[in-house]
């Protein structure tokens, strides 16, 4: 199979929320998938939106992506939400949108991302990371780098988190084997609690190597 471009067409995410999400396996081959270009105010925003607890995806490479999400919802340049698992996908280009943005996933809820980088630039207003913009309830992250430029638009009174690799690090999941080397920086003020960090903005599990 041929690496596939799409720049100059309009994308639309696969899988749009929890009860209509992608539960199969999309196996890239370690093809090149060029110019993915998503402008949406779904839910979701990525090549896929919502990415079932029975999902895969693996073995992509996103080069070029151009992710831009208006209003509420999550953001990444291979899904926007995922309960599943993602294996082996870089990502270069940009993700923009509000809150739960990443250069590989926006939300990661319990499964695994496990061998993915990003180098792609990653703005959002709240939980921004360069691979993950929020992972919680036990998801893992093992084996993954960012080195791609974070930016934390500060834009209210909640509680914010940015960082180089993951914006808000929850649950009991871990983050293993990971780094990340892109800047990350702010702008903006705001009355609530901002955490910012290289690495990790904001963080309650463990993180070895």
């Amino acid at each position: 199979t041929a690496d596939i471009d799409l720049t100059g067409k309009d994308w639309t995410p696969i899988g749009t929320d929890y009860y209509n999400s992608y539960t199969g396996t999309f196996d890239g081959g370690g093809h090149t998938i060029k110019g993915l270009t998503v402008m949406t105010n779904d839910q979701y925003a990525g090549l896929f939106g919502d990415l079932g607890e029975a999902g895969t995806v693996k073995n992509v490479v996103m080069e070029g992506v151009q992710i831009t999400k208006h209003g509420s919802g999550y953001a990444g340049g291979v899904v926007g939400n995922s309960w599943g698992t993602i294996e082996n996908c870089s990502v270069s280009g940009s993700v923009s949108g509000t809150m739960r943005v990443g250069g590989v996933v926006g939300n990661q809820w319990y499964g695994s991302i496990t061998g993915c980088s990003s180098s792609a630039t990653v703005k959002g207003m709240g939980d921004v990371g360069g691979v993950a913009g929020d992972t919680n309830a036990g998801a893992t992250l093992t084996a993954c780098y960012a080195t791609g430029n974070v930016t934390l638009e500060i834009n209210s009174q909640k509680i914010l988190s940015g960082g180089g690799l993951v914006g808000f690090c929850g649950g009991k999941g871990g983050v293993r084997a990971c780094y990340a080397t892109g800047n990350v920086t702010s702008t903006g003020s705001s009355t609530g609690k901002v955490h910012i960090g290289g690495f990790l903005g904001n963080n309650y599990t463990t993180v070895t190597a």
